[in-house]
């Protein structure tokens, strides 16, 4: 007969460490021996090694640690849970086997991911209720009873991170199901608790305001950001700012009319009455009247940008001081109609000034000297409007003491180089500048009432004044259709530009304002224009890309986008680098359907997207020299850019990184779906280097369409492969996982050895720091035994590498300096011992383990210059935040306070989410009391 074994065992960590049988305590007999049970719960289900156990009981004090000691403490806890649990003796360590249900540890955690299921699903109550069962765990502050100081550094922290971060998204959910009156007191003494928690005080913020409290709302963020600043250096984080701001939006010249002499010239066109912003470029043209004895202003800028509506708005500011009369011209250099001839309009201002037309001289230079004569006694005022050219302004330049103002679409240089013209280069309207032009058409309550859709508007305009203008005009002939409606309207209007047009004639059509500026090109720059419409998503565009779309040299290419450049149809931000006005693309782009043929086109975008893969496979084997490349073929249609070594290639991807994602979507919609995914493979190698995290999944997201969608397995395999990895970046291991098995089974499907080698490798990399790390080492092994096979040896060193980490974090530091000891051995039979950055981590950190700080330290801050100096910020980022670790591990705060505000500042700049992280580990140090060396 079998004996009753009695009612099961509890377990508890979230508060004192407790034992129960049916509600009764069991005790576990001492200090030490409950050391060693709060560790095993923490660890429960897996190997907990000998090291680890007694550095929580000794802490570094190793003359102390005794294996036989903590032997007999094992034994007493084995004695103490009796038959109930199971304590095993496992290879290097002890194991115990819990029911996770049985354990508040585990019935926590199972509970949070029960909440944050059911709140991705969008079941607020039930994730609420989720959140309230995982909380409920909690009986005070964990391993409360526990007498060591090892252990409590080592994990208290964390348990407390995690019970935070499940109070805040129990705070998020209510306040998704608008209880914000319920979780205000709540999270006010969670914020007095955690000071420097930003999430915390921004959800307090929007639930104060929500519950009326704005006030309130704002003094937490005034707290919070003096706070950051005093204890961290800080600025508040950008997720805090919006919260702000979000809080602040629920708050609630006239000209003198001169009175000239009626036989002076009173020529200038009315003044625009809703004239707006374009307060730098008044103050220069007010600077240039007050400092030249004889001012030339030219106002230059692409059509409809309100070159004219400023020059003649300033000409009325200073009419006053210019008594001898006020000229405007329009001398017609981009039509309608012929430009105006210079000996015409010499008639028509001298006339103007009383000279009879039977004493105009016949010559154009006697006819300039008798206007410079006339004018040379009067102080005069001149608008010379859409002028082609200096030479068509230079012969109605006045005496001296007189003002011109020229218009320009063309940049005159020789106005400035010549006659020391002061150039005034317009672009588009700020959005408050743009906004405010809006409300004076449309009115200022419709905008009042949606701020958001009159940004939007104007942003559909290009913020460009003749645009705005137009369609503000459009949409106020209908007051009862909001300004977001018409937003709306205007988003499923097919021909943008059609919507620009208020048919009454060419100045009120942005077509054709466009069209005149087209029209004066030569035929290579129209060509050009025409073809640089066609990738519409570019960022910007350098002379090598446009001479691969028009298929061009290098030289006609430069000269093609300088006279673009010189006409306003595009801009140069940058030396060498040419970007469009949005509505000037659309332009670019309406004129290449209608005027190329379908194969030009077909044939300029293969021509772009050969240069574009070519060039960054060129780019690639410098970043990391290591991956398959030879799988991606060559087009070799046209000449690509080279790179001399690794930082030439890195500048040139940061610049060109916007437009290759660009690229990839570009080769999806029109089907060139090959081109598509191998551009966006061997662009991994860029985004490994700068982790930017969000580019690489939407890029890789329309790459996988692609591989998919032309059948291609080595290409599904090698984009999701890129999936995978990312995840692993992001810290996302399950879904890297799921990934990575999926590339597995194609490699093996197609037979591909070294495909599978390499993600042998990879799943190793995502298994690291799981709770089944002993598949690492499994996948490890695998991908060693494939890479030596197969002779790769640079894949082998990585996977050892990586076997290497992995064994560091399971405590088998011996065993993983070996391990990196024999991947180096391979870098230096290969030559590049010396750029291996992961490796002298790795070393570093195994070092640390077996107790030899100093070098280990050595080795961590000599791989962080080396992530420094390649450009892997993010690497450069994580490696500081576990130094802090580090330092916090030996009690020393300061620093790890220091390389903690180091790894912040780093990973804010790289955009990765582990920054939080970070922060959040920073604003843990205040309050706690540690030893400090």
């Amino acid at each position: 007969m079998v004996a009753n074994p009695g009612p099961a065992l509890e377990f508890g960590v979230l508060g004192p460490v407790e034992v129960t049988a049916g509600g009764v305590p069991v005790p576990v007999g001492g200090s030490k021996p409950l050391i060693v049970l709060a560790g095993l719960l923490l660890r429960a289900n897996r190997v907990v090694g000998v090291e680890e156990l007694s550095w929580w009981l000794w802490d570094s004090d190793e003359s102390r640690w005794s294996k036989g000691a903590l032997q007999t403490y094992v034994l007493r806890v084995r004695r103490a849970l009796g038959e109930h649990a199971r304590l095993r003796t496992e290879r290097g360590g002890y194991l115990l086997e819990v029911d996770p249900e049985a354990l508040d540890l585990g019935r926590f955690r199972a509970a949070a991911d029960r909440g944050r299921q059911a709140a991705e699903r969008g079941e607020l109550r039930d994730a609420a209720a989720a959140f309230t069962e995982a909380l409920a765990q909690w009986r005070g502050p964990a391993l409360s009873n526990v007498e060591s100081d090892a252990l409590l550094r080592d994990e208290v922290g964390q348990l407390d991170d995690e019970r935070l971060g499940v109070r805040e998204q129990w705070a998020e959910v209510m306040l998704g199901l608008g209880e914000h009156h319920a979780v205000v007191p709540r999270l006010m003494a969670l914020a007095r608790e955690n000071p420097l928690r930003e999430r915390l005080h921004e959800q307090l913020m929007l639930a104060l305001h929500r519950s009326g409290r704005q006030a309130d709302a704002l003094a937490v963020y005034r707290s919070i950001s003096t706070a950051l600043a005093e204890e961290l250096g800080l600025d508040p984080g950008p997720s805090l700012r919006r919260a702000y701001q979000a809080v602040l939006a629920g708050e609630r010249g006239t000209h003198t009319r001169h009175r000239g002499e009626t036989l002076i010239p009173r020529q200038l066109p009315g003044d625009f009455a809703g004239f707006t912003g374009r307060q730098d470029a008044l103050g220069r043209l007010r600077e240039l009247v007050r400092t030249e004895s004889a001012p030339i202003a030219s106002i230059e800028g692409m059509g409809g940008v309100g070159k004219t509506t400023l020059a003649v708005h300033f000409a009325h500011e200073v009419a006053g001081q210019y008594p001898g009369g006020q000229f405007y011209t329009d001398l017609r250099g981009y039509g309608p109609g012929s430009p105006l001839e210079p000996l015409a309009a010499l008639e028509m201002m001298l006339t103007a000034l009383g000279v009879p037309a039977d004493d105009l001289p016949a010559g154009l230079a006697e006819r300039a000297a008798l206007w410079r004569t006339h004018t040379a006694s009067r102080r005069v005022l001149v608008v010379l409007d859409n002028a082609g050219s200096t030479e068509q302004v230079r012969p109605l330049l006045p005496g001296p003491g007189c003002l011109v103002l020229v218009t320009s679409r063309s940049r005159l240089r020789s106005m400035a180089a010549v006659h020391g013209a002061r150039r005034i280069p317009l672009e588009e309207l700020p959005v408050a500048d743009a906004v405010e032009l809006l409300a004076g058409i449309v009115g200022k309550a419709a905008v009042r009432a949606d701020p958001i859709a009159a940004r939007e508007f104007v942003a559909r305009c290009g913020r460009l004044p003749l645009a705005i203008r137009i369609l503000a005009v459009r949409a106020s002939q209908f007051p009862e259709v909001t300004v977001a409606d018409f937003v709306e309207e205007f988003d499923r209007e097919q021909d943008k530009l059609g919507s620009f047009d208020l048919n009454d004639g060419e100045e009120t059509d942005l077509r054709a304002v466009f069209a005149r500026s087209y029209h004066a090109l030569d035929g290579a720059s129209a060509r050009m224009l025409r073809l640089l419409g066609l990738p519409e998503e570019e960022a910007d565009f350098t002379a090598a890309s446009a001479a691969a779309l028009a298929g061009v040299g290098l030289r006609d290419a430069r000269m093609a986008l300088d006279r673009l450049s010189s006409a306003h149809l595009i801009a140069e931000p940058r030396p060498g680098r040419y970007q469009f006005h949005d509505l000037i693309r659309e332009f670019a782009a309406d004129l290449c359907r209608r005027t190329e043929s379908e194969t030009a086109r077909r044939e300029a975008l293969d021509r772009l997207l050969s240069w574009a893969i070519d060039s960054t496979l060129e780019a690639a084997r410098r970043l990391r020299p290591g991956r398959r490349y030879e799988l991606i073929p060559r087009r070799g249609l046209v000449p690509h850019e080279t790179f001399p070594d690794r930082t030439t290639a890195l500048t040139w991807h940061d610049a060109e990184a916007a437009n290759l994602g660009a690229l990839v979507r570009l080769a999806n919609r029109i089907g060139a779906h090959d081109r598509a995914w191998q551009l966006a493979w061997v662009l991994q190698s860029y985004f490994m280097v700068r982790t930017r995290l969000h580019e690489w999944k939407a890029v890789f997201d329309v790459a996988l369409s692609s591989a998919e969608a032309c059948g291609d397995r080595r290409g599904q395999a090698g984009i999701l492969s890129g999936l995978g990895v990312l995840h692993g970046v992001a810290r996302e291991e399950p879904e890297a996982i799921r990934y990575l098995e999926r590339v597995l089974a194609i490699q093996r499907e197609i037979g591909d050895r070294e495909g599978e080698a390499r993600v042998q490798y990879n799943l190793s990399m995502a298994y690291h720091n799981t709770d089944e790390a002993h598949r690492s080492l499994e996948h490890g092994r695998e991908a060693i035994r494939l890479a030596r096979e197969l002779g790769v040896s640079t894949l082998e060193a990585d996977s050892l590498q990586a076997m290497a980490d992995t064994n560091t974090y399971l405590g088998r530091h011996a065993t993983a300096l070996g391990l990196v000891d024999a991947a180096l051995d391979i870098w230096q039979r290969i030559g590049l011992a010396d750029s291996q950055p992961f490796l002298v981590h790795s070393r570093g950190r195994a070092l640390l383990g077996l107790g030899r700080r100093e070098e280990g330290i050595a080795c961590v801050l000599q791989s962080i210059e080396m992530f420094t100096a390649r450009g892997e910020l993010y690497e450069a980022g994580d490696v500081l935040a576990q130094l802090g670790t580090i330092h916090l591990h030996f009690g020393d705060r300061e620093q790890a306070r220091a390389y903690w505000l180091r790894a912040v500042h780093v990973l804010t700049e790289t955009g990765h989410p582990f920054a939080e992280e970070v922060r959040a580990k920073l604003a843990g140090l205040v309050g706690t009391d540690l030893p400090t060396r």
